[in-house]
C-alpha cells in the first residue's frame, strides 16, 4: 500500500509538473479535432419567393486543425493568437438544402489557469475569420462553383495558332456571402502530460449573408487535442 501510496505521489506531481506554465515562457501547441457548426435564424435562398427556406436547421459536422501561440504574463495568465481552418455552415432536417463554408480563423485569447501547476484552462476573446470557400446545396443539387462562365475569349499567337480561354464572373449567390466573420470564442481545456483536450464555442457577432433578413450568423463548437511544446524566453 505504501508503494502505491508513493507512485500516485510521484505520478500527481509529474502531472502537475507537466501542466505548468513559467511567466515569460512562450509555447506553441498544433490541433486538430472536429467541429459542430450551425447557423441562427433561417438558412437565405436567394431562388426562393420568399427568400429563405423554412425548414428546421440542423448541425453540420467537419474537420478542423491549426496551431496556437502563447506568452505566459505569469504562473496563471497566458495571452494567446492562433490559426486555424473549420467548417461551418448548417443544414436543413431534411438535407435538401446545405451550406458549407470553409474558414481560415485567427482567434485571440486570455487563458486563465485557476489553480497553478494545474492545467485546467479557460479563455475567452475574439476572433476574425476568413471565408475561404463555400458550397450551396438547393433543391438537392449542389453548387460547388464559385464562379460562372460569361464567354469564350480567342488570341491568336504569332505563330497564327488560337488559343481559347473562358471568362468567369463571380456568381451571384457566392457575391451574397460575407466575407469576413467575426466571433467570440469562450473555451475550456485540460492539459496532461502536455496533450491538451479543448472544447471551444465561437459566438459569431457578423451574419453570414448579406440580405439575410434572419441574420443568421455561425455558432460553432470546436473539440481539438493537441501537444504543447515549451519555445522557452
Amino acid at each position: 500500500m505504501k508503494k502505491l501510496m508513493m507512485i500516485a505521489v510521484a505520478m500527481m506531481a509529474a502531472m502537475n509538473a507537466s501542466a505548468q506554465i513559467e511567466e515569460g515562457e512562450w509555447y506553441v501547441t498544433p490541433k486538430a479535432g472536429f467541429s459542430v457548426a450551425d447557423l441562427t435564424g433561417k438558412l437565405y435562398d436567394p431562388s426562393k419567393a420568399e427568400g429563405t427556406y423554412d425548414a428546421t436547421l440542423r448541425p453540420l459536422f467537419g474537420f478542423t486543425a491549426g496551431v496556437d501561440f502563447m506568452y505566459a504574463c505569469n504562473d496563471n495568465l497566458g495571452v494567446s493568437f492562433g490559426l486555424n481552418y473549420a467548417r461551418q455552415g448548417a443544414k436543413t432536417e431534411d438535407d435538401l438544402f446545405r451550406v458549407s463554408m470553409d474558414y481560415i480563423n485567427v482567434p485571440l485569447t486570455l487563458n486563465y489557469y485557476p489553480f497553478a501547476k494545474v492545467g485546467l484552462a479557460l479563455k475567452a476573446g475574439i476572433q476574425v475569420g476568413f471565408l475561404m470557400h463555400k458550397k450551396k446545396k438547393s433543391n438537392g443539387i449542389e453548387y460547388n462553383s464559385e464562379f460562372e462562365r460569361t464567354g469564350r475569349t480567342v488570341i491568336y499567337t504569332r505563330t497564327g495558332r488560337p488559343f481559347v480561354y473562358n471568362r468567369y464572373v463571380e456568381a451571384e449567390w457566392s457575391r451574397n456571402f460575407n466575407k469576413v466573420d467575426c466571433s467570440i470564442p469562450l473555451a475550456i481545456s485540460y492539459e496532461l502530460f502536455n496533450f491538451q483536450l479543448e472544447a471551444r464555442y465561437n459566438l459569431g457577432l457578423v451574419k453570414v449573408m448579406k440580405d439575410d433578413d434572419e441574420a443568421s450568423k455561425n455558432r460553432v463548437w470546436q473539440f481539438t487535442l493537441g501537444y504543447k511544446f515549451d519555445l522557452g524566453e
